[in-house]
């Protein structure tokens, strides 16, 4: 009668006899004492484990469930003296024909992914048939090019064929005997498959690290080349427009004057204060045009050729302020200018009453002459307006109808500008000619109105308010226009109810109801 333990080996339970216990932990010391200077031995020491479990689980059966002591000393005469192979100059441990047969029995066939090119099923084949790698490979090719199955036989074989993870997997798959010295020639081998792996991997990271960054340094100058290209090609586009709508005076504004269209500095000069805010805006502009196209130009420059040196920091910066200054009187002009379109100043007359059922409104064109036997249609007028040496001229003349509060036809005329004070707008009011004049039941009336160019632009404007009585009508055009019936109340008039017309310069009219 012998006394028995249980004992855990890999995560396996075995009942053990006592003294084949001993002989197995002293083994288990002694390998680990024998490799506990040397790299990989936790490795060495876990694979050796789970082989004596493996052999363990294979001596046991239904009517054997302990592990007896000449069971340890058969498993451990298979593995190998520790003792025996820590001496790198002893020869190689030499195995009878019989013990390799038995060896070659637990052959396996595993995927060999450590030298794999894809998933490591025909280097697995090759080290099962001890065959070289390459002729596996070449029969697969064979079947892909003429059998057509090349490449489904390798996934399955793929998915069905398991993974070599560990030493004791690699030496079944080469069958080769399980022992400790075999299980560390395995591990140093893999140790240094691995260093090998990791050298490689430095140098195709340190190869793809220059390559990268050769890439990144030529992607960069060829950004900045076309950025710089680009800013180039801007700043030629803004001194060329500027040359020609700035400096050299070209006409856009649809206008209708004795030197036809009008340019920036015409125009300008219609709108801003005084002549000194003209000169003010004219250096203003050449400051901000020549500046700006001259610091994108050299700054794109700086990206095309990559200058980095003082000068051209200090011929940006110099520009900059140039532009930043016009920037800031071209500011003042607008706030000045701005203030004199705050203040809105409006005056209104009666141009009279009229006792009639229909009142005719005459829109009068101006310039009509003959031409030889052509009587002339159009007024020549067209655009935003129209200038001469001391006036500024506008087409379109806004209508309001109403109700009457009697039974007369009340005719009104509204003048208003605007001015930075109530009096100067007013005095600009009253400077706005348009003549209107009621003759009988007609009222002939200009499409245009007039003010002096030295009042400037200040959003002048002309309104006819005409208020009808009820049942009264409004011709112009052969258009009648007849305020709703429902608007007229013999006992209240509505008045908040009105209708709009725009009669244009050429005569032309427009009715909003």
């Amino acid at each position: 009668m012998k006394k028995t333990i249980s004992v855990n080996i890999k995560g396996i339970n075995f009942m053990i006899e006592e003294d084949a216990y001993e002989l197995l932990q002293n083994y288990l010391d002694r390998l680990q004492n024998t490799l506990q200077n040397q790299e990989g031995s936790n490795e060495i020491i876990e694979d050796v484990e789970l082989r004596i479990a493996e052999i363990c689980s294979s001596k046991l059966s239904d009517s054997k469930q302990v592990i007896e002591k000449n069971d340890i000393e058969e498993i451990l005469e298979r593995l190998g003296d520790p003792s025996a192979y820590i001496d790198e100059d002893s020869e190689e441990k030499n195995y009878t024909s019989s013990e390799e047969q038995s060896y070659a029995k637990e052959r396996r066939l595993f995927r060999d992914t450590d030298n794999a090119t894809i998933a490591g099923v025909c280097s697995g084949i090759a080290n099962f048939f001890s065959l070289d790698v390459v002729i596996i490979r070449a029969i697969f090719v064979v079947f892909f090019l003429f059998g057509g199955f090349g490449i489904p036989l390798y996934i399955i074989l793929w998915v069905i064929i398991p993974k070599a993870k560990t030493s004791i997997d690699r030496l079944r798959m080469k069958g080769r005997p399980i022992t400790v010295d075999n299980v560390r020639d395995e591990v140093e081998n893999a140790a240094e498959k691995l260093k090998e792996g990791s050298k490689r991997f430095s140098a195709r990271v340190r190869a793809n690290e220059d390559q990268y960054k050769n890439s990144v340094s030529r992607g960069v100058r060829a950004i900045g080349s076309i950025v710089g290209i680009a800013l180039i090609i801007g700043g030629v586009t803004i001194l060329t427009l500027f040359m020609i709508f700035v400096v050299g005076g070209f006409q856009i504004f649809p206008v209708h004057s004795e030197t036809g269209f009008l340019s920036f500095p015409e125009m300008g000069a219609l709108v801003l204060p005084t002549d000194g805010d003209v000169t003010t805006a004219w250096t203003a502009a050449l400051m901000i045009g020549f500046g700006s196209a001259l610091f994108i130009m050299l700054l794109g420059t700086m990206f095309l050729m990559r200058i980095k040196n003082s000068w051209t920091k200090l011929s940006l910066l110099g520009l900059f302020l140039i532009v930043l200054t016009g920037g800031i009187m071209a500011g003042y002009l607008g706030m000045k200018t701005g203030r004199d379109f705050i203040v809105p100043a409006k005056i209104e007359r009666e141009v009279g009453s009229i006792a009639t059922e229909q009142l005719v409104i005459n829109p009068r064109l101006n310039q009509l002459e003959t031409l030889n036997d052509y009587d002339v249609l159009s007024d020549g007028e067209f655009g935003l307006m129209s200038i001469n040496d001391e006036t500024i001229s506008f087409h379109d003349i806004r209508i309001k109808y109403k109700p009457s509060a009697d039974s007369l036809f009340h005719i009104y005329q509204t003048l208003s500008a605007h001015s930075h004070s109530h009096e100067r707008g007013l005095d600009r009011a009253k400077n706005i000619h348009h003549e209107i004049g009621i003759t009988g039941d007609t009222v002939n009336m200009a499409t245009d109105y007039s003010f002096p160019i030295e009042d400037k632009i200040r959003d002048q404007d002309v309104n006819i308010t005409i208020e009808i009585p009820q049942n009264g009508t409004v011709k112009i055009n052969n258009r009648v226009i007849r305020l709703g019936a429902d608007e007229f109340d013999e006992d209240l008039i509505d008045p908040e109810y009105y209708e709009r017309g725009k009669i244009k310069h050429d005569g032309r009219y427009k009715h909003y109801d």
